[in-house]
């Protein structure tokens, strides 16, 4: 008997912290409601009382039979008060059951019309407890009745009462209106079938057991039909928190009832071989520290066992392929090559499907639409106000309900995918700030450079007028081949200003213009050299961007020096980019120098007499705008030769993408 009451009491321990939990956490969301009384209604308040009720009755059921077996372990016998209280808490049981599973149907408005339904519970608590009085009272001898008598009386109204409860309910689901039902629905009504079989079965053998006349309540078989009959609380509770989904933190009781089972089996083991050899040793003093000793091994394998018994229990029963680590771990990696918001909401959904086996809809605040499946479990990407979104989870492949480290999980994964998106949408901002910068200077040097163009052509033509005229009395043949020029000049500036970009055949072939015209100005002591490579003929580039250069050569360079002075300009490819070089051998800059090439940045001006000028600054802001980085402007001078050298580099990819651009915007117009 005493191995019986060792595991009874290893039962009722675990049945009273389940309980005891579930009680706590009945009163703190009972105390919830009262401090916020905005929160959701329960459904049915009889419902929720009757519930209250039974969860408070049943924790009190296993403190009551756990104090009874361990008085019975110390004294051989049970206190008379714990007995009394045990029994009337267990005359509680059936006509609770019948009025809990009636407030259920009538919650749902599925009970049947009958009244006599309704008053059947009420009717079951009348009996019961009339009868438990009577007991308690011929207990007490009030009533001139045999112990044996008034044991078999307890017994059998008792087998009666949960017999009698068990088939109530179970014909008050099968009377009850049918409605559609989820397949975890069906799986727990049968769980409850089963359970309500088992404690008609259970209590007909105990009543069985009770009738006979040779039979004895001490007996062993009757104390294990009753242990297990006592821990049918247990049972009911396992089965409505899992497929029910009325308690969500089914795995936690799960794993930590287990874990306390294991432990108490251990603890027991270890006592039971090791205390009688341990108490033959006349260790005095010492024991408290040899018992330490003893039980450094168990107390050091516990918490690996407890991580085994876990891991086991979430990859073998509730479905869980990661830990807490690896799914974040995992969600991260896959979020980090999202570049826009549409990317990092599937990449998002893929990675929570993969972690939780369910369909997954993440809406964002701009991407709120209707999902395609029922939504089962819902969390805010970030708690309060300024949430960016929302996830939604359908029903599990295997049909596992959410637990509480189900939620927690997704909690976290919410609050890690809350600042990827601030980041994403914070470099969105700052992308768009810099595209609109970026307009605002290519605005801002279109303008300049239909300025520049009233501003050179003016000074421009005024010069060339003046050196016409000098050849029409000297020399009339080149007289007449510059005005030809010129006009192609002209021609070409204001062909130009009706579009931003030109090929670069074109382009030089105004500069071949251009100068011709500066020629006839500066007469033979300008020589002119225009080169360009075939290969890049065909690319375009932004419209007067090498006339600006080789006008700035002219003005800064030609026009400073007295002797012979010389233009070069050559366009070619290197390294994949476009490499456009203006050379003159003006006087350079003044800065002195050791160096015999040194090249300045565009976006920093030069010093001395020669300086880039408005038209160099407008040339770097055009380029800016159509490339930014990925095109250079750079100003050196080589002392060597005694030239100054301006060059442009542009990368032929986005040359290319802007004269597909300008080819289509052509067809168009």
């Amino acid at each position: 008997m005493n191995v019986i009451r060792l595991f009874a009491l290893l039962v009722f321990t675990c049945g009273a912290f389940a309980y005891g939990a579930l009680t706590i956490l009945l009163l703190l969301e009972w105390w919830g409601r009262r401090v916020d009384p905005v929160r959701a209604a329960p459904v049915s308040r009889e419902l929720e009382a009757v519930g209250a009720i039974l969860q408070t009755v049943s924790f009190a059921w296993f403190v009551v039979l756990t104090l009874s077996t361990l008085a019975e372990l110390r004294a051989g016998h049970g206190y008379w008060q714990l007995n009394m209280l045990h029994v009337v808490l267990a005359f509680t049981f059936p006509p609770l059951i019948m009025h809990i599973t009636y407030a259920e149907l009538s919650a749902e408005n599925r009970q049947p019309r009958a009244r006599v339904w309704r008053a059947l519970p009420w009717v079951g608590y009348i009996v019961m407890y009339v009868t438990v009085l009577y007991c308690i009272l011929a207990f007490l001898h009030v009533f001139n009745q045999s112990e044996g008598f008034v044991t078999r009386l307890l017994i059998l109204s008792l087998s009666a009462g949960f017999i009698i409860a068990a088939l109530y309910a179970m014909t008050l689901v099968r009377l009850a209106p049918p409605r559609p039902e989820t397949e975890r629905e069906q799986q727990s009504k049968r769980w409850h079938l089963a359970l309500f079989v088992l404690v008609v079965v259970l209590f007909v053998f105990i009543g069985y057991v009770a009738s006979r006349a040779t039979a004895s309540p001490s007996s062993a078989y009757l104390g294990l039909l009753e242990v297990a009959a006592q821990s049918l609380p247990l049972a009911f509770l396992f089965v409505a928190s899992y497929f029910e989904h009325r308690y969500e933190f089914f795995d936690l009781f799960v794993k930590r009832g287990l874990s306390l089972f294991v432990t108490i089996v251990i603890l027991t083991a270890t006592f039971a071989l090791l205390l009688p050899t341990l108490q033959s040793f006349n260790a005095g003093k010492a024991a408290p520290f040899i018992y330490a000793i003893v039980l450094l091994p168990v107390v050091t394998v516990l918490p690996w066992l407890y991580g085994r018994i876990n891991t086991t229990l979430d990859r073998r029963w509730l479905g869980r392929r990661f830990t807490t680590v690896q799914a974040v771990t995992r969600f991260l990696d896959g979020l980090r090559s999202a570049t826009t918001e549409v990317q990092l909401v599937e990449r998002a959904e893929t990675g929570l499907s993969e972690i939780f086996g369910a369909q997954v809809c993440v809406q964002l605040d701009r991407t709120h639409g209707p999902q395609s499946f029922e939504v089962v479990q819902e969390v805010p990407i970030r708690p309060g106000k300024d949430s960016p979104g929302r996830i939604l989870l359908g029903e599990r492949a295997s049909e596992a309900p959410y637990f509480s480290e189900d939620v927690a999980l997704l909690s976290s994964l919410a609050d890690v995918l809350a600042p990827v998106i601030d980041n994403l949408r914070l470099q969105r901002r700052e992308q768009e700030q810099d595209q609109r910068a970026r307009e605002l200077s290519l605005h801002a040097s279109r303008s300049e450079l239909k300025a520049l163009r009233a501003q050179i052509n003016p000074h421009f033509l005024f010069n060339a007028l003046n050196a016409i005229a000098g050849l029409i009395h000297k020399n009339p043949a080149v007289a007449d081949r510059t005005i030809e020029q010129l006009a192609d000049v002209f021609r070409y500036a204001l062909r130009g200003g009706e579009s931003e970009w030109a090929l670069l055949d074109e382009e030089l072939e105004f500069v071949r213009a251009y100068l011709e015209v500066e020629r006839a100005r500066f007469g033979s002591r300008l020589t002119v050299d225009v080169g360009v490579d075939d290969d890049v003929r065909g690319a375009r580039v932004p419209t007067m961007i090498v006339q600006t250069l080789v006008e700035n050569a002219v003005k800064h360079g030609v026009a400073m020096v007295r002797g012979p002075a010389s233009v070069e300009v050559h366009a070619h490819c290197e390294h994949g980019r476009l490499v456009v070089t203006v050379a003159d051998t003006g006087p350079g800059f003044d800065t002195p120098s050791s160096a015999t090439h040194r090249t300045w940045e565009a976006d920093r001006p030069a010093t001395g007499a020669r300086r880039g000028g408005y038209g160099l600054a407008n040339v770097r802001q055009r380029l800016e705008g159509y490339f930014g980085a990925a095109a250079a402007l750079t100003i050196a001078r080589d002392s060597a030769r005694g030239r100054t050298i301006v060059s442009v580099t542009l990368p032929f990819e986005l040359l290319e993408r802007h004269t597909a651009s300008a080819t289509v915007t052509k067809e168009q117009q």
